[in-house]
């Protein structure tokens, strides 16, 4: 009677059917922090990888990015519906032994890769032509053939083994495990750009991280194999009976969903906007994946770092900092402020969202619940930004009504009180009044002052004759002062006069007298050819088609253009710019990303025999990297005629300096170079092999003193922070 006494409160306690002593496992074999850690590492290496590598495919466009995370995180809310199911339906020694089955059937998965491709996450070569008029598609389809099961495995690794340590240990809150795993997605992160980057090439890089993955492998199972040992996880009945006690009301779980929607919405918003106007590059895709990480690393960690009457206040300067951008014309905005408000606004957002969060979550007992309405919602964001906002929105409106969703949010939770699901200090009932105050007092300025900006960018687009969106950015065509331009994300990418004799005269960094116009005027002159000789032109990225009006009867000018809205603009039977229909020479079209066409076309023994080749393709002042990388410039030199061709290449940006890189190609080819123009100072970055062509008078300006270092990307190893301007 006496040791059944000293039982009972043991079992009352844990509400386990085993004692005490099987219910604290050793610490020795504690090794919960590692595995999550390692998992989350895991997760958004394979990420930055798989991007990467399949960047190229796509024409560098930043969609590219967004796409893969609507299907990581997609494929996350996969593997956290797994993690409830496993907790919800079985008992313990049935949940570890089904995972069990999980790591069997990754491993395998990672062998046959291996097997087919030599490195896992880098499909072979011949994936890249799948699909290629459905990007969204063929990128989904290249994604769970390459990563589909090892990321659904890893992406379970959270909820359910924090939902095991909370048996394991009781007493013991497993919300930190939460803020470990965001710590090591962080070091997945950032040791990608400036570690991993820099150190290995793409398919290494694949080695390397499956290395590491069968590592995380061997520690799942020796967790997994202890845990059945020791008989530390609730019986079924038991759980069912636990998650009883602890219903979730409908309008808790709705705000749940509605908040992680709002973070993730942002997070791909602001990574559109920030892309487009630099380049689609993994440092680029870091920066806001690590501060929406931070955010839930600080709002996890403990309740007292999140404090409304800080972050209300905040979230109001976010919204008049939007506002600022919505009726600023985007040419006239510094880069660096530019970047900088997108990213406080950010945090901001993403510091409400999951402050919110923080203080809506459950008890333990309902975890994997509260994890999978939060990757639901982050699926939800993702969708509604690749998906939906492509063909609902004419501009990255998704960002604006994030800010504005967040706030009707806060209205909502204030004004219905909701109540925290963990026990809280409390104060003065008058605290409670001013921060309710504070939040209708922020969300009803922000939404006021963007409905005032979007009245005033509706008046300052009154002249747009059209706006258009798809996978490959926004397209804006707009009159002013009798000439027509083509803006694309806030940069004019040509222009042509509206009527009179002058509608085929090039204007912009295509007028006569900028580097490229001064070596079209001036080819023939300096080559063997006679003036009469007709030239091959070959011109990656097609804009307003201003390159068509330099050809002359018998000329042959040859577009490449990956996006067919661009194509559209200057073809069929009322073009937007007519100088395609107005060239003399003959005009062909390719569309598809250049350098897979380029390739298509060696691989088939076409070579086009290009006198000059000129590389335009920017979006916004978006670097298409792919398309000035070693391996580029050596398929470059294929097409071309000979030895006086030349390759011009535009270099007018605001945010990247581009000649380190271009000298660094006339470095290693043994090439001449020059850079020249007068559209607002150099713009056109000319190579050639023959000396004698750029030293001519017409083309030679003296060359600035070099003192910086040469850069050489490879399609490898791109390091865009050695070529930000200062």
């Amino acid at each position: 009677m006496d040791s059944v006494k000293t039982q009972a409160p043991s079992l009352s306690i844990s509400k386990v059917i085993y004692s005490r002593s099987e219910l604290e496992p050793s610490r020795s074999w504690n090794l919960f922090p590692a595995i999550i850690a390692l998992s989350a590492l895991l997760l958004f290496q394979s990420e930055l990888i798989m991007a990467k590598y399949i960047l190229p495919w796509f024409g560098g466009t930043p969609a590219v990015w967004n796409t893969c995370m609507l299907f990581y995180q997609t494929v996350l809310l996969a593997g956290y519906a797994y993690s409830h199911w496993l907790c919800t339906r079985f008992d313990g020694r049935k949940q570890t032994r089904l995972h069990m089955g999980i790591l069997v059937v990754a491993l395998v998965a990672l062998a046959i890769t291996m097997v087919l491709w030599g490195s896992p996450l880098t499909p072979a070569a011949h994936w890249k032509y799948m699909l290629s008029r459905s990007p969204v598609l063929h990128i989904i389809v290249l994604l769970t053939m390459a990563t589909g099961l090892p990321f659904f495995l890893l992406s379970t690794t959270g909820p359910l083994f924090q939902h095991w340590f909370g048996q394991a240990y009781p007493g013991t809150s497993p919300y930190r495990l939460y803020a470990i795993s965001n710590l090591g997605s962080l070091a997945g992160l950032l040791g990608y750009p400036f570690l991993v980057e820099w150190l290995l090439p793409i398919r290494k890089q694949g080695l390397v991280w499956a290395a590491l993955f069968l590592v995380f492998l061997i520690l799942c199972a020796f967790q997994n194999r202890m845990i059945d040992r020791q008989r530390v996880l609730l019986k079924k009945d038991q759980a069912k009976e636990s998650e009883q006690n602890c219903g979730i009301s409908l309008p808790r779980l709705g705000i749940w969903i509605v908040l992680a929607t709002c973070g993730s919405v942002m997070l791909l918003a602001t990574t559109n906007l920030v892309c487009q106007n630099i380049a689609p590059n993994p440092f680029l895709w870091v920066i806001p994946l690590c501060i929406y990480l931070i955010s839930f690393s600080i709002c996890f960690e403990s309740s007292r770092w999140y404090k409304r009457p800080i972050f209300f206040p905040l979230f109001f300067a976010a919204g008049c900092l939007t506002a600022r951008l919505v009726v600023a014309d985007p040419a006239n905005l510094d880069p660096v402020s530019q970047l900088g408000t997108y990213f406080f606004v950010l945090f901001t957002v993403c510091m409400v969202c999951n402050g919110e969060l923080e203080r809506l979550k459950p008890p333990t007992e309902r975890i994997t619940a509260f994890y999978l309405s939060i990757a639901f919602g982050g699926a939800l964001g993702g969708g509604f930004v690749v998906l939906v906002a492509p063909y609902v929105f004419h501009s990255f409106y998704e960002f604006q009504l994030a800010l504005l969703v967040t706030g009707f949010l806060i209205l909502v939770i204030s004004a219905k009180g909701f109540p925290p699901a963990i026990k809280r200090e409390t104060g003065r009932w008058n605290r409670e009044v001013i921060v309710r105050a504070i939040s209708v007092t922020a969300t009803v300025g922000v939404m006021a002052v963007l409905v005032w900006a979007f009245r005033t960018e509706g008046r300052r687009d009154a002249a747009n004759v059209l706006q258009q969106r798809n996978f490959f950015g926004i397209k804006r065509v707009f009159d002013k002062d009798g000439i027509r331009y083509l803006q694309n994300a806030g940069i004019i990418h040509g222009g042509q006069y509206l009527a009179g004799p002058s509608h085929m005269e090039p204007l912009t960094y295509y007028r006569r007298r900028s580097g490229l116009g001064l070596l079209l005027e001036n080819y023939r002159r300096l080559t063997a050819e006679a003036d009469s000789a007709p030239l091959r032109i070959g011109a990656i990225g097609m804009g307003a088609g201003t390159i068509a009006a330099y050809a002359q009867p018998g000329d042959t000018v040859r577009f490449y253009e990956i996006d067919p809205q661009i194509l559209a603009l200057s073809q069929g039977s009322r073009p937007v710019f007519t100088y395609v229909r107005g060239s003399q020479g003959k005009i062909e079209t390719v569309l598809g990303d250049a350098r897979l066409s380029l390739e298509s076309e060696a691989s088939r023994h076409e070579f086009q025999h290009f006198d000059v080749l000129i590389l335009d393709a920017f979006s916004g002042d978006a670097i298409p990297v792919h398309l000035l990388t070693s391996e580029a410039m050596e398929l470059y030199f294929r097409h071309l005629r000979g030895p006086d061709s030349v390759i011009a290449v535009h270099i007018s940006n605001r945010a990247v300096d581009l000649t380190p890189v271009l000298r660094a190609f006339a470095a290693k080819y043994r090439l001449t170079f020059t850079d020249l123009g007068s559209f607002n100072g150099p713009d056109w970055f000319l190579l050639c092999r023959n000396q004698r062509i750029l030293k001519d008078p017409k083309l030679y300006q003296p060359f600035p003193d070099w003192n910086d270092p040469t850069v050489l990307w490879t399609d490898d190893y791109s390091n865009l922070l050695s070529v930000l301007r200062k």
